[in-house]
């Protein structure tokens, strides 16, 4: 199976039409940049023409209450897991605590807990899409060194032992890495002339991932 993960959208929909050809499009998060429901409408719209198959979670800089309109359009990646292709999917929206006091965040020892809950044992999934990158995994890295992805989605890849994670939401920490075994993929903002990430996924083999 085929699949493309794009992140950090943040309203250019013009780099859409370059995507290459997938089985299942992921959606990282900041449809917008500040935008609301309408806005991430508005790229969820475009995404559909590029394919039918589109998964998503948002991110910080959109706004929650468009949560519903990925629902609306079964297009809504939560915590509940989705099964397709035979991978089973979930994603988190939104991003952890920063000082820049976004639309959508959230405590990460709080959503720890909503993670352990939600998934508790190792094998549950296959994928998770969490706008938020692991805490020191190389994803998260500002310019300056610091670390500043999420604990939580850090814990909850070591207590999966998950094979792949999908993030974004630091843009200048673009790449793929390995976090005890799990594979980290950061394709960079896709307004950056539409960077995104393809991945081959065959039954019982580890995924391929490369950046485009």
């Amino acid at each position: 199976m085929r699949i493309t993960y794009i992140t950090d959208i943040h309203g250019h929909t013009e780099f859409i039409s370059r995507l290459p050809q997938a089985d299942l499009f992921l959606v990282g998060g900041d449809f917008t940049q500040f935008g609301d429901r309408d806005a991430v409408a508005e790229v969820l719209a475009a995404l559909r023409q590029q394919s039918e198959h589109v998964l998503a979670v948002l991110g910080n800089l959109d706004a929650p209450d468009a949560q519903d309109v990925l629902a609306q359009n079964n297009a809504a990646l939560t915590l509940t897991a989705t099964t397709f292709g035979g991978l089973r999917l979930a994603g988190l929206g939104g991003a952890n605590t920063s000082p820049f006091n976004t639309p959508f965040e959230w405590d990460d020892n709080t959503t720890d807990q909503t993670l352990t809950q939600a998934f508790p044992a190792p094998g549950a999934l296959d994928i998770l899409v969490s706008h938020a990158p692991p805490y020191d995994s190389g994803a998260d890295r500002l310019p300056n060194g610091a670390s500043v992805g999420s604990r939580a989605v850090a814990q909850a890849a070591r207590r999966l032992r998950l094979p792949l994670l999908l993030c974004g939401h630091i843009h200048e920490a673009d790449g793929i890495f390995d976090l005890d075994g799990t594979i980290v993929v950061n394709p960079g903002p896709f307004s950056d002339q539409g960077r995104h990430a393809c991945i081959d996924w065959q039954a019982g083999q580890r995924p391929t991932v490369w950046l485009a």
